[in-house]
């Protein structure tokens, strides 16, 4: 087999993390905790102990290891890690796989692995080695059995055959990020071979962790198939020469059969300390190198927790930290509440009131005070855009070694609006676009006034995740976006200030079709009331909303021609209102796409124009009245009709008796020709004339009706 040494890495990593504590992926990844904050008793002068608590990692460059029982408490799962290996496949290697973290292993700097199928990995890879060895009956370590020697990490190593199963699973998946990155390789309801154990499943799992190059084991069902390979198991560790092994006690070969349940091990680096632990107080002065030492404070102080951990296998140094506050008990304590951030420009009223009279209080902004401690002065008022750290100090002048704090970080966002609503994009599906669309474009209308160094415009596919700030479609994209769902989509816009908390939403579409005019409906009942044969028409008032057909008017042109050959090149477009003579014409209408020229539709509609029928004012329709001269008449008024048409066969004539009522056509007089005055003597009533092909098309007039005295008769006559 191989031999490799160690080497060390001439880059030096170095890695602060501040308030590290619960980012540890497992019992052996590297951490530090400076415990709860601490109330020192002002009786006992303002002094308490103080213990942190961290990862101790010991020198990896030799062959030492310790092997000790930890609780059964698996970190990770044993199924459905993201790398399967050796599906459905009996004895096998799986194939040589990077290990993305430098892993320190019997003073080898281990970079490459293989997972055996029967429980077994190793980092002396060998890629023309696909068999992975199952019969064996000798103790680790060894080498003389391929079955052993060619593993260096058993987890246990036992003869089981993922063949047989649709369900087990074997594979790894690389967690966490550095120096906590682990690598995790996993058996899970892996069936035990041999035909009478096949319903036996063993699920097992060992774990990788960097930096501080420490092996756990996690055995959740290890069973027995005894009547196969005399039940042969063993749980361990050993070098590439097969010379040295590290083994929990009972879990070797001759200790087989064995079973078991709910186990855990770790096996860990023995060696010198390869961490420096160090106390810090507020200005950063170390005051002690013992997990537990014992601090005096006069006021709330900060004191830093700090470890720093080199990585004699590769060089790597990592600097761990965690802080703690410790607080002088007091009779009396102050609350500032909760950190605030706020989108409002209001002032926020601070208010440290310990309900005990006779306190003195001074106020900080930002480390500076705003003014000197004030007897009962237990209020403060923070003003936008003034964020920062606000705190009080609060004491008894009787007892003014004693100072009670509290802080309250505030931070004023400026609140973003959507100055401008976003406009809809149009491109045309020419058959040769592709529908790319700049969404960029609606930047500078979103901003508006807004200062574009305080705030960013973001663009989103949906509106949940430009309200949870996911899925962004990131730039350059966004200057650059293919439509996904064609012809329209809608786009989501999200304005946030610089920090993200304060935001504003808004929509808009964009559309990838072929452009459209129309469909256009003729205008076939206009009257010429004046009878000239000319009548003016508005027509983009009448008739550019029917050309967009929902098209935006801000990204189309529409244009009206004579011709279809003039709207087809787009020359002689009609002025704006244009007279059509009677009896009417064709327009064409173009509506062509403002970005893209020569990107159109053409479409047209008809306009038909009715002339008033003529009329002639008719006499006063005069009749004698018969006795007993009452001054009412019957009047039969269609005789009068020929000589207000004038024969006119195209003329329909009703009469009314006003002229709201002639100019609306309701309420014709029922019958026309037996019409009696409603008013002695005289009456008038109103004609409406009508074009037979156009009821909209008409004139009114009025018809004077006279009713006369008939002669008396004398009594007698000669």
């Amino acid at each position: 087999m191989k031999k490799r040494s160690p080497y060390y890495l001439n880059l030096l990593f170095v890695l602060f993390i501040g308030g590290f504590t619960a980012n540890a992926q497992g019992p052996g990844s590297l951490f530090v905790d400076a415990g709860p904050d601490v109330v020192a008793d002002c009786a006992a002068g303002g002094c308490a102990d103080i213990t942190a608590t961290f990862l101790e990692t010991f020198d990896t460059s030799g062959s030492n290891y310790a092997v000790n029982s930890i609780p059964y408490m698996p970190p990770f799962p044993f199924n459905g890690l993201a790398n399967p290996l050796n599906p459905n496949i009996d004895d096998a290697w799986s194939p040589v796989d990077a290990l993305p973290f430098d892993f320190c292993f019997f003073g080898n700097l281990e970079t490459e692995f293989q997972v055996g199928s029967n429980g077994v990995l190793r980092f002396d890879v060998n890629p023309g080695d696909t068999t992975n060895g199952w019969s064996f009956s000798e103790n680790l370590p060894n080498n003389s059995n391929p079955t052993l020697g060619e593993a260096n990490v058993f987890t246990p190593v036992h003869d089981i055959d993922p063949s047989v199963s649709n369900t087990e699973e074997i594979g790894y998946e690389v967690l966490g990020v550095f120096p906590n990155r682990v690598l995790v390789v996993s058996y899970f309801e892996v069936p035990m071979f041999s035909g009478g154990c096949n319903s036996l499943l063993a699920t097992q799992m060992a774990v990788f962790y960097e930096f501080s190059n420490v092996i756990e084991f996690y055995i959740q069902d290890k069973p027995v198939c005894s009547g196969w390979n005399s039940g042969n198991a063993a749980l361990g560790i050993q070098n590439d020469a097969g010379t040295t092994a590290y083994v929990p006690p009972g879990r070797n070969t001759s200790d087989s059969p064995w079973t078991t349940t709910n186990e855990a091990w770790s096996i860990s680096p023995v060696g010198p300390p390869t961490y420096i632990f160090e106390w810090l107080d507020s200005t950063g002065t170390v005051i002690g190198t013992t997990p537990t030492i014992n601090v005096c404070v006069s006021g709330t102080e900060t004191f830093t927790a700090r470890v720093t951990y080199t990585n004699t296998c590769n060089g790597e140094l990592v600097i761990l930290s965690d802080d703690v506050n410790v607080m002088p008990a007091s009779t009396f304590t102050a609350d500032l509440g909760l950190d605030v951030d706020t989108c409002s420009p209001d002032s926020i009223l601070l208010d440290a009131n310990t309900g005990l009279p006779g306190l003195s209080y001074e106020w900080f902004y930002n480390g500076a005070s705003q003014g000197p401690s004030t007897i009962g002065d237990d209020t403060f008022t923070a003003n936008a855009p003034n964020s920062g750290l606000y705190e009080v100090y609060v004491f008894d002048p009787a007892d003014p070694i004693c100072i009670v704090t509290d802080d309250k970080v505030i931070n004023f966002y400026p609140q973003p609006v959507v100055e401008n609503e976003p406009e809809d994009l149009f491109i045309c599906d020419d058959g040769t676009n592709v529908g790319i669309f700049d969404l960029t474009q609606n930047d500078n209308d979103i901003l508006g006034a807004q200062d574009p160094m305080m705030f960013v415009v973001k663009y989103y596919e949906t509106f949940v995740d430009s309200q949870m700030d996911m899925n962004q479609i990131m730039p350059p994209l966004d200057a650059a976006y293919l439509i996904m769902a064609p012809p329209t989509q809608t786009i989501f816009v999200r304005i946030e200030d610089n920090s993200g908390t304060c935001f504003a939403l808004d929509d808009f579409t964009i559309t990838f079709a072929p452009i459209v005019a129309g469909p256009m409906t003729d205008i076939d009942d206009v009257c010429d009331q004046d009878g000239d044969g000319f009548v003016s028409f508005d027509l983009v008032a009448l008739k550019n909303a029917e050309a967009l057909n929902g098209q935006s008017p801000a990204q189309f042109n529409v244009t009206y021609h004579n011709t279809l050959a003039d709207a087809n090149v787009n020359i002689g477009a009609l002025p704006n209102p244009y007279v059509v003579a009677a009896p009417g014409e064709t327009i064409w209408v173009r509506v062509e796409s403002a970005a893209q020229a020569g990107c159109f539709a053409v479409d047209s509609f008809d306009i038909i124009i009715f002339l008033a029928p003529p009329v002639t004012l008719p006499t006063t329709y005069k009749i004698c009245d018969d006795l007993p001269n009452d001054g009412f008449a019957i009047f039969d008024l269609t005789t009068k009709i020929p000589e207000i048409t004038g024969g006119n066969p195209n003329a329909v004539v009703t009469f009314h008796e006003n002229l709201l009522t002639a100019q609306s056509g309701a309420f014709p007089i029922t019958p026309d020709t037996a019409y009696v005055n409603e008013i002695a003597g005289f009456d008038t009533v109103w004609v409406r004339v009508e074009d037979i092909n156009s009821p909209t098309c008409f004139a009114t007039l009025s018809l004077d009706l006279q009713v006369n005295e008939s002669p008396a008769i004398t009594d007698p006559i000669s």
